[in-house]
């Protein structure tokens, strides 16, 4: 694998620098969406933007939105799902060239449409400790391999308060990660190249954490649990499509 990333062409950049703009308004606002919107656009952009470069910004734009709404984080619910990450992510990186990526994220797809599904017919999943610690495995595997990892977590926070929602999924995400970037790096799929790449993105990236603030008032417990369901089906189908029709 190459250490560098062409960046050269500036409306190509712009196009990338717009979709991390969006994906950080929306997840600072809702908790989740950086990995839905910028991933697909970057993995058109040049294959090695995702996941590693995606997950560095996510650590960045998850550590300002948890020190924004510290108050709010669920200290107790954050542990559990941070020990389930952990195993995930390992797993993950155990893995990642046994079987082909298309394998993980068409079942990841499929299996995370049929738990919102579920939500929106009646389903009522709460933060249990059970349910935390499966949230977070599955969010560490799928998300270290395709930087996509937010909609089991969200799932389980479906009923919570937006705030809780928001600072709780940016605490979980900025620990994580960054130890899927240090299991990443252990099995060589992280360079000092993608590294000064992803840096590139980092002023759209708070730019879009700014804006977010004229959004967070308006976000009712309501609201929250309508995004976090909608964005998480539109995660699940994009994954999907992008398996299909986008292989890497």
């Amino acid at each position: 694998m190459a250490t560098t990333v062409d960046l050269s062409h500036w409306p190509i950049l712009l196009l990338g620098g717009l979709a991390v703009f969006t994906g950080s308004l929306t997840q600072a606002s809702t908790g989740l969406g950086l990995g839905m919107i910028a991933a697909p656009i970057l993995l058109l952009i040049d294959p090695r933007l995702v996941p590693g470069p995606l997950l560095a910004l996510a650590f960045i734009v998850s550590l300002l939105i948890a020190f924004r709404e510290r108050r709010s984080i669920d200290l107790r619910g954050l542990t559990y799902a941070v020990a389930g990450r952990v195993p995930g992510t390992v797993l993950a990186g155990l893995t990642i060239s046994l079987l082909p990526l298309a394998t993980y994220s068409l079942l990841f797809g499929a299996l995370v449409l049929a738990a919102v599904l579920l939500c929106a017919t009646g389903l009522r999943v709460r933060p249990t400790p059970g349910n935390l610690l499966t949230a977070g495995f599955a969010s560490g595997f799928m998300g270290t391999l395709t930087s996509i990892g937010a909609p089991p977590l969200a799932i389980a926070y479906q009923h919570g308060a937006a705030a809780s929602i928001r600072s709780t999924m940016a605490a979980y995400f900025a620990l994580g990660s960054a130890f899927s970037l240090i299991v990443l790096a252990f099995f060589g799929r992280f360079s000092v190249g993608e590294v000064f790449a992803g840096a590139v993105f980092v002023p759209p990236l708070v730019a879009g954490f700014w804006a977010s603030g004229r959004v967070v008032p308006h976000m009712n417990q309501r609201r929250a649990r309508l995004a976090v369901l909608w964005l998480s089906g539109l995660s699940a189908a994009l994954l999907i499509v992008r398996t299909l029709f986008f292989p890497v």
